[in-house]
């Protein structure tokens, strides 16, 4: 992937960690009503999806920023 859309896919798996990690964690931290057992059971599945997807994004987006490391053999000699 370039490094603009391994950005986009970084921050879109951070976006939806957060977003299930909140959802998770405001009953028992932050006084709201604890979700049912299901709906944290869903949201524990997005945010290992959403940890996967930023995982992703961010291996590619460092391999982006390498460049090109390809070696291009010639008869020349140097």
């Amino acid at each position: 992937m370039r490094a603009p859309l391994s950005t986009t896919v970084m921050l879109l798996g951070l976006v939806v960690t957060v977003g299930s990690g909140w959802y998770i964690a405001k009953g028992p931290f932050f006084g709201f009503a604890t979700p049912p057992l299901p709906y944290i059971l869903g949201a524990t599945g997005v945010f290992v999806f959403g940890i996967i997807v930023f995982g992703w994004g961010l291996s590619s987006r460092i391999d982006a920023g390498r460049g090109n490391e390809r070696v291009i053999p010639s008869n020349e000699k140097v």
